[in-house]
């Protein structure tokens, strides 16, 4: 018997958030294990990369990396060593369709030490308000 439209949708979503999981899980990984510990070499105690994307096409604007005291670290040795490689994971941990429609803006925080990830972000959308007005003449 093949399986209602609910069904379908229902596996598909479940295989969806499987994949998402394992993608998200992957992404841990690499900084866990590759990023971080060349991070925590170069003397980086941050890392923030300011994403914007709108109408479909969105991306990561730039990456920041900073000492213990939030100074700049000398980006000639830091970036060539760490990009795409931290480029590419930090994409994994934006929101699904931060590119979508009027978009979304934000930015993605590694705190090196603590081993943490924070996102902030902010969605954008077009409102309309409607109104009525009726004059007498």
């Amino acid at each position: 018997m093949a399986p209602t439209d609910h069904e379908y949708l229902e596996q598909f979503m479940a295989q969806y958030r499987q994949q998402e999981v394992a993608r998200l899980d992957t992404a841990k990984d690499r900084l866990k294990t590759e990023i971080i510990p060349r991070l925590k070499q170069w003397g980086v105690a941050k890392v923030k990369a300011e994403y914007s994307g709108y109408g479909d096409s969105g991306c990561i604007d730039g990456i920041t990396y900073l000492d213990a005291h939030d100074q700049p670290v000398n980006m000639a040795i830091v970036e060539p060593a760490s990009n795409p490689a931290i480029e590419d994971v930090l994409y994994e941990f934006l929101p699904a369709g931060f590119e979508i429609d009027d978009g979304s803006q934000g930015t993605l925080t590694i705190d090196v030490a603590a081993g943490t990830v924070s996102l902030e972000h902010g969605e954008n959308y077009t409102e309309t308000r409607n109104s009525t007005q009726e004059f007498t003449l």
